[in-house]
Parts: C-alpha cells; sequence; structure tokens
C-alpha cells in the first residue's frame, strides 16, 4: 500500500528575505543572529513567550477552557502563552502561502504538504533544536517514521502520524440499516446492495456521497485487488504505481483492469442515482447532517465528530463503519506523514517553538490537548485507550500539533473490531519497507506541466473517477488535454526514482 507522495510548487525566496528584514525592524528586544529573541532573563527564568500559531479548521467545542488549562500548565514551565488562529478549511492552504511568503509572524504553522515549503526555504530545519530540546518528540516516534519524513537528509518539520497506512473506512447509517432489516454489512457486494435499497425505501437519503476522488478512485481499486498494490503517484491524475517495483504507469499506455472496472462500475452508480448528483462537490460533512447513508472516512471507525454532529442532527441516528482493511493482508509502507508542524524561518520564537511541541509530546500534556480536560471530557479506558464522556465529549485536533502513535488513545466506545485495526495500523513492524520509502520528487524540472496536469485533472479526470461521465469517452477527453503533460511527469518522476534507488543500492 502505497501512502502519501506529496509536490511540491517552488515559492519566490526573495519574499522571504524581504520578510526577514521586515521582521527585524519591529519593536521589542532584538534577535540574535539566527533571528531569535532572548529567550532567559538575568535570573535564569524564561522570558514570556506568545506563540503565534495556525491550525486548520474550526476550534472544537470547549477549545477555551483547553486551551486556559494548557496556559496554565505553562506559565509554571516554558511561560508560554499561546495566540492560535484556526482556519477555515476552505481557505487554509492560500492563507498558508500567503502569510509564509509575506513572513508573517507565525512561530508554529501546521501543513499537510510541507515539502514545497521547505524547498523555498521557508521552515527552519530542525534536527539541531529536536536534538538539543525534543527529547520526547523523538521518544514518541520511531526511526522509521522520524527518517522517512527527511529531506536530503534534514528534518524541516515534525511529522504528526499515528498510522504506517492511510486508514480508510466506509462509514454507513446504522439506524437505517436497521430499519430496513439488513445484516451487519461484511462485503463491498453487499454495500452496494445497501446503497440501492436505501435508494427504494428511503429516497430523501442520498444513498452515497464519498469525500472526493481521493477516496474512491485508485484507492479503492487497490483495495479490491490488495495483491496489486496500486497507488497514486501523488497528487498527479492519470499516474500510478503498482506491484512496488519502482515503476510509475499512466492510466492510457497501461490500463489496469481493476482501474477500469472502478471507472464502469462508479459510471453505473452515478447513473442509477447511487451518487449525489453533485458528487463532485459534496464531502464527507453531509454525512454527519444526515444526508448520506454512506460516506468514506479516513479513520479506521466512526470519529468522535461526526457520531457527535450525526447524532444532534438527526436524533435517534447512529453510524458504524465498514472497512475493507484486514489485519491480516501484507502490506508496504513508506511510512510518510500525511500532517507535519513546522517553525517558519522568520519566527523569532524557535527554541521555544520545540520547547513548547515537546511539551506537547508528554502524557499528560497530550491528553489535555486531544481529549480535553480529564474527569470532565473523558475518562481513562486502560493502556492505550480512552472514553469519551457522552454529555460532554472533546473532539481535539491532535492531528495538527501533536500526534504521534506512542501516546494517542483509541477510542474504547469503538466496536472491537474497529479498535484492533487501529492497534494493527499503528505498528511498523506489521508493514513491509515500500520501495519509494524515503524518496521525495522534486516537479520543479516540470512545474508547468505539473500545473497544467492539476488542471485538466480537475476538468476531465475527476468526473471519470465520480461516474459523472462514460468511462471511455472521458478518458478519450482527458488524454487529449492531458497526454503530453502526463508522461512529461512521468518521465521526470522516473527518472529522480531511478537515481534514488540506484544511489540507494550502492
Amino acid at each position: 500500500m502505497k501512502l502519501r507522495r506529496r509536490g511540491f510548487l517552488l515559492m519566490v525566496v526573495s519574499l522571504i528575505l524581504t520578510g526577514i528584514l521586515a521582521g527585524c525592524s519591529s519593536n521589542g528586544p532584538a534577535p540574535s543572529e539566527t533571528g531569535e529573541l532572548p529567550q532567559a532573563s538575568e535570573d535564569g527564568r524564561l522570558n514570556p513567550v506568545t506563540l503565534k500559531i495556525m491550525f486548520p479548521g474550526d476550534p472544537p467545542a470547549g477549545w477555551d477552557e483547553v486551551k486556559a488549562e494548557m496556559e496554565n500548565r505553562l506559565a509554571g514551565t516554558l511561560n508560554v502563552k499561546l495566540n492560535v488562529v484556526f482556519i477555515p478549511w476552505t481557505d487554509v492552504l492560500q492563507k498558508r502561502q500567503v502569510s509564509l511568503s509575506s513572513a508573517e509572524d507565525y512561530d508554529l504553522i501546521w501543513d499537510n504538504n510541507p515539502v514545497q515549503n521547505m524547498a523555498a526555504g521557508l521552515y527552519e530545519p530542525l534536527d539541531e533544536l529536536i536534538e538539543k530540546y525534543g527529547a520526547d518528540i523523538k521518544a514518541n516516534r520511531s526511526a522509521e517514521l522520524m527518517e522517512a519524513n527527511k529531506v536530503n537528509g534534514k528534518l524541516y518539520a515534525v511529522p504528526l502520524e499515528v498510522n504506517f497506512i492511510r486508514p480508510w473506512t466506509f462509514v454507513i447509517r446504522k439506524d437505517i440499516r436497521e430499519q430496513l432489516g439488513v445484516e451487519p454489512i461484511k462485503s463491498y457486494d453487499e454495500l452496494i446492495e445497501f446503497m440501492y435499497l436505501v435508494k427504494e425505501k428511503v429516497p430523501e437519503v442520498t444513498p452515497f456521497i464519498p469525500n472526493g476522488t481521493e477516496h474512491i478512485g485508485l484507492r479503492l481499486a487497490n483495495m479490491l485487488d490488495p495483491a496489486a498494490n496500486i497507488a497514486a503517484v501523488l497528487n498527479y491524475p492519470g499516474l500510478y504505481t503498482k506491484g512496488n517495483d519502482g515503476k510509475v504507469y499512466n492510466i492510457f499506455d497501461n490500463m489496469d483492469p481493476m482501474i477500469m472496472k472502478n471507472f464502469e462500475q462508479y459510471r453505473k452508480l452515478y447513473q442509477d442515482g447511487i451518487l449525489a448528483k453533485d458528487a463532485l462537490t459534496l464531502k464527507n460533512a453531509e454525512f454527519a447532517k444526515g444526508k448520506a447513508a454512506v460516506s468514506t472516512f479516513f479513520d479506521f471507525g466512526v470519529n468522535l465528530n461526526t457520531r457527535t454532529a450525526l447524532e444532534k442532527s438527526v436524533p435517534g441516528a447512529s453510524a458504524e463503519a465498514f472497512s475493507l482493511y484486514d489485519p491480516n493482508m501484507k502490506l508496504s509502507s513508506t511510512y510518510k506523514a500525511g500532517n507535519f508542524i513546522a517553525v517558519p524561518v522568520v519566527s523569532k520564537n524557535k527554541e521555544r517553538a520545540v520547547q513548547f511541541l515537546n511539551w506537547l509530546n508528554q502524557k499528560d500534556n497530550y491528553d489535555l490537548l486531544a481529549y480535553g480536560i480529564k474527569g470532565k471530557n473523558w475518562e481513562d479506558a486502560g493502556e492505550g485507550l480512552y472514553r469519551p464522556i457522552k454529555d460532554n465529549p472533546y473532539a481535539g485536533i491532535p492531528f495538527a500539533w501533536g500526534w504521534n502513535p506512542k501516546l494517542d488513545r483509541i477510542d474504547a466506545s469503538l466496536p472491537e473490531d474497529d479498535i484492533a485495526l487501529n492497534k494493527w495500523q499503528r505498528d511498523p513492524g506489521n508493514f513491509t519497507t515500500d520501495i519509494l520509502t524515503g524518496f521525495t520528487f522534486n516537479p520543479s524540472p516540470v512545474a508547468n506541466e505539473v500545473a497544467q496536469l492539476s488542471n485538466a485533472g480537475a476538468e476531465f479526470y475527476n468526473p471519470i473517477v465520480m461516474g459523472l461521465v462514460e468511462p471511455n469517452e472521458g478518458l478519450a477527453k482527458f488524454k487529449e488535454k492531458a497526454y503530453d503533460n502526463v508522461k512529461k511527469v512521468q518521465a521526470e518522476y522516473q527518472k529522480q526514482l531511478d537515481e534514488y534507488l540506484a544511489g540507494k543500492n550502492k
């Protein structure tokens, strides 16, 4: 199973230099030559610092209370206050890049695609700072996770991950299934049958709203034939890998039968009214509103946010998960993280920022940021487990600033099968090392082709995946617009991969 492979676009480094100069002219204590403000007063106590942090989404319910408790604990240790800026998901990518390129005074930034910003010199290399201040950061992450997320031998962002494969689940309206007299779903064919029954018997609910093309295209093709080991190449439509053989394929010259079968099936689902007519724009948030009987999520089990929101939207509603994964599967992993937290080069509080991240990687502090106030929001359910208090749960966002497999707890209220899957995916020993482990693609030689391919993919490829067009007709139009770009990106990716593998084998 291939994991996330992220591409990047080059930023304008001159903007960084301009921003650094502008930052140095602000009022307050003068920074050192490294840009760091003085950290301690003459008596040895740490000077008070406010860390400005960018996170995605909305503040969790109860955030103010959790933040106050964090600052209360920090007052006697790191002497840190928090200025946390939450950016809506729809805007976070654009605002992150604007903030970085204009040298806005952030000290920590969540990033799910940091390579582009590393290449532009926007993020501080953290190896020395983590060596000095980050003992808990390292202790809670496996060597595989730390090494696989370096670029050119350096760690520019702390990897935030609990999984060594990317979990993926169909989430189902359990109350509707039971209302229709359907037994618990045990196979993909049974899931499709359930969708058709929903269309017939519960017409006011859309049978299936997947969370975008990434959730159903090549990922589903791979899960229906795990031995094929099919995975998309980064976010480049039309390119994929298979068989862990170190080769890159394209769907025009080397269409895998399972990929085509998947396209054809989703065309039928769309024509039959199983998929939402506006499936290209709708996401899994519709499930929590009670508008879909089935959706897809990157979780094993139904996450707390979704359960809580659904129960509020539709009194009496409940959800359950069905996964195509099985702990007996022999899968490979690149050990790449899907989330990171980085220190911008313009930060004047780099040391304190890393000290704060290390503080978050201590058990009691991690529990607070992830699950809220113990006894009010959650209770301990045993080693590696927690149980949200139903009347006052706290759905934190540890994926954005502290996620790690050693401290993260699994929701004990999940079914035993889901708990088992979560435990399985957190053990690096359950997976073999993917041939792409440690490889980072540099798209700058084909930057124009990548940009054009992205545009063509949104217009021509995504409708194929979602079933909006007949597959052969859609592929013909996509090939007409994108074939040259697909081939150039494929060739450059293969060239760099070959060079990486050759160097690795020396």
